[in-house]
């Protein structure tokens, strides 16, 4: 194979938008070919609209590269039906997809981590005892709210484009006039998987399904009015009084 285009797909939970960018901006100038950058958790576009994006600028053979030291296992053995999911839309069609190995079995890369460090070292910040701290003011209490929102943006939501609809919640609960009455949590896999994208409501206990932008909005103006929107509710938590 010789690809015409690349996407980075980047596991890691924790990672700040400026950081994300940063290394986004790094890996597209790193090589010549055309190429993007999706992450496998969090806010933002997922793999899917990656792919699209790189097939509408032309790219006809496009190699997947997975992005993590080490890339989880777990990952790895769910990626390749996903991908093939992705291939199988007519939009695909005639398009050449291969997904490389984890950079974690390439010696190379593992020598150029260690290299890196010893070489930084000179840099690396001293840390002093008087430093020492595992808490802050903020984490001591719960804010205050009422509805408290499990976004799930694991890897399965996210290929499913739950990145995209988390970034839709702020807005259309700002519309609605419920923001500041609302805990927004982003969570790992939440199940059921196939179901997604997922959010979980509580302490109502109702499980939806939110698609896209439209079902936010949805969402949101059924929350402020308390309707349940069964419509859009996958599951719900029935509490039994003892």
């Amino acid at each position: 194979m010789h690809p015409d285009a690349v996407l980075y797909l980047v596991t890691q939970p924790y990672l700040s938008a400026r950081r994300f960018r940063a290394l986004s901006e790094g890996l597209t100038a790193a090589l010549p070919l055309p190429s993007a950058v999706a992450r496998m958790e969090g806010v933002g576009p997922g793999p899917m609209r990656a792919l699209d994006e790189l097939v509408a600028k032309g790219a006809c053979a496009i190699l997947v590269q997975p992005v993590g030291l080490p890339f989880s296992d777990s990952l790895a053995a769910w990626l390749p039906g996903a991908l093939a999911h992705w291939l199988a839309q007519p939009r695909a069609e005639r398009v050449d997809l291969r997904l490389a190995a984890d950079q974690v079995e390439e010696a190379c890369v593992l020598g150029a981590v260690a290299a890196s460090a010893l070489a930084n070292a000179v840099r690396a910040r001293p840390i002093a005892p008087e430093e020492a701290s595992i808490t802050n003011p903020g984490w001591q209490e719960p804010p205050p709210f009422r509805h408290h929102l499990l976004v799930c943006t694991g890897p399965r939501c996210t290929f499913r484009e739950a990145g995209t609809v988390r970034q839709a919640f702020d807005a259309e609960l700002r519309r609605a006039g419920i923001h500041d009455d609302c805990l927004i949590t982003l969570t790992g896999c939440l199940f059921p998987c196939n179901r997604g994208p997922m959010v979980a409501v509580y302490p109502t206990g109702r499980w939806y399904r939110l698609e896209n932008h439209a079902d936010v909005a949805r969402f949101a103006t059924a929350l402020a009015a308390g309707d349940p929107l069964p419509e859009l509710t996958i599951h719900e938590v029935h509490h039994e009084a003892h």
